[in-house]
């Protein structure tokens, strides 16, 4: 799953034109752009119009009201998204279309838009499972919740994650570091319980943190916990990472967890806790860390800017 272009009217934050997820003569939809701009010119506000059309045609959880969206009071306001769906997606939900449109209205509308039952499948669909594309939004003031021990008789996820995916909520992130005990204690199965390669975890995270590796577990007392090392050899704990190392751990786990591939993953804010020569390696390290992603990123950061041609990268303001 990919997009291809995405025009808005009337949202709030934002001009009312269109957008080109790269180059219109590309047989596929760019796998990497960039969003940037000047503070407040929109840039957040562009990856809500996508969340705001993607949830209007099939919902990971519960729909803000349209106030949220529309620029004025008592208006209106459209976002057209065109999707681009792969071969594996077309043959799932039964479509020779390559390309679906949606259209999403908001605020003062008289009719609510139809939408196509193939996007609508594709779009609905939130599994733990690298087969299942999906929708990832990690949000601006993302944070890493560590908490106390970990129980490893109690390692299954909350309910609640599919439905704040796509939200600015932490508690998105809460079963992170349950995921890491119960991969290192060989507990990572697939949906039909089959044990996934050990590993997946160390590696994804070394891709995106240069200064430390995840090397195992530990117990104490009732509890087990991820521990790691550092370049030279010293054994560090999960609250002694830094910001910078702890939000590519956050990037890390989810990518292997939740099975993120063949999926848009729309990121505010890269270069959170970083320099600017790290935000262009943490920017690489994502999109080597699987299949085919989309990476949609909103950012100032001068090096991740220069990382694509004009045609991957949106201006604002």
């Amino acid at each position: 799953m990919k997009i291809r272009r995405i025009s808005v009217d009337g949202f709030r934050g934002l001009p009312d034109r269109e957008f080109l997820f790269g180059s219109p003569s590309a047989p596929h939809a760019a796998n990497l752009v960039v969003i940037t701009g000047k503070a407040a010119s929109g840039k957040t506000s562009l990856l809500e119009a996508i969340i705001a059309g993607k949830e209007s045609v099939a919902a990971y959880g519960a729909a803000l009201p349209d106030s949220e969206y529309v620029r004025s009071p008592n208006g209106a306001a459209k976002v057209k998204i065109l999707w681009e769906l792969d071969s594996i997606e077309r043959e799932r939900f039964g479509t020779d279309r390559m390309q679906i449109e949606s259209e999403s209205l908001f605020g003062a509308v008289v009719t609510a838009s139809e939408h196509d039952p193939a996007l609508v499948g594709m779009l609905l669909e939130y599994e733990l499972d690298p087969t299942v594309s999906k929708v990832e939004y990690f949000h601006a003031a993302r944070r890493l919740i560590v908490g106390g021990a970990v129980d490893a008789t109690r390692l299954g996820s909350s309910p609640m994650e599919r439905a704040n995916r796509l939200t600015a909520d932490d508690g998105k992130y809460s079963s992170l570091i349950r995921f890491i005990v119960a991969a290192g204690l060989g507990l990572d199965v697939d949906l039909e319980g089959r044990a996934r390669p050990p590993g997946r975890v160390t590696a994804a995270f070394s891709k995106l943190c240069k200064t430390k590796t995840l090397a195992g577990l530990y117990r104490a007392g009732d509890g087990v916990f991820p521990g790691f090392q550092d370049n030279a050899g010293r054994a560090i704990g999960v609250t002694q990472l830094s910001s910078s190392e702890a939000d590519a751990l956050l990037f890390a786990v989810t990518f292997v967890r939740s099975g993120i591939r063949r999926s848009v993953v729309l990121v505010d804010t890269p270069e959170l806790h970083k320099t600017d020569a790290e935000a262009k390696a943490f920017v690489e390290g994502l999109m080597a860390l699987e299949e085919d992603n989309q990476i949609v990123v909103a950012t100032r950061a001068p090096s991740i800017i220069g990382m694509v041609p004009g045609d991957r990268l949106i201006q604002l303001g």
